[in-house]
């Protein structure tokens, strides 16, 4: 499912990249699932769903977000977009990433480094607990 609202109005969009690997970073991960979606009970719903190349990649993720002239507003409107984030692979620790930001023009790329659910080395059942990682958010606005 490949689906991506690009429109929200009078907003513009963003860009996002997933980027999946393991061993610390240095393996990337082919066929990893990448599910998007809204950061709000009334968003929550898939926004796109994709799977990753040969180099741990997705491919370039268009969302929504507010207009890039709202940076310079003094209200308190946020000036991007958040968006949750869910990696998996089979063998592998989920992974939740929440609230991650997206600006109006701007390529950002997600770094999701998976751990396996064993390891071959010493056959010891890691902790299939998934990880979730929270963006900081500015309780100001």
């Amino acid at each position: 499912m490949n689906n991506t609202n690009n429109t929200q109005p009078n907003g513009e969009v963003g860009y996002i990249v997933v980027k999946v690997s393991t061993a610390r970073g240095v393996i990337p991960l082919e066929n990893a699932a990448v599910i998007i979606r809204g950061d709000t009970p009334d968003t929550s719903g898939i926004i796109h769903s994709t799977s990753t190349n040969s180099d741990g990649l997705t491919e370039r993720i268009t969302l929504p977000t507010p207009a890039k002239s709202l940076s310079g507003a003094p209200e308190n409107i946020k000036p991007y977009a958040t968006y949750n984030i869910d990696v998996f692979k089979d063998g592998y620790i989920p992974l939740y990433f929440r609230n991650v930001p997206v600006f109006a023009s701007i390529l950002s790329v997600q770094p999701a480094v998976m751990v396996p659910i064993s390891t071959a080395e010493n056959n010891i059942l890691m902790s299939a607990e998934p990880q979730i990682f929270t963006e900081y958010e500015n309780p100001n606005l």
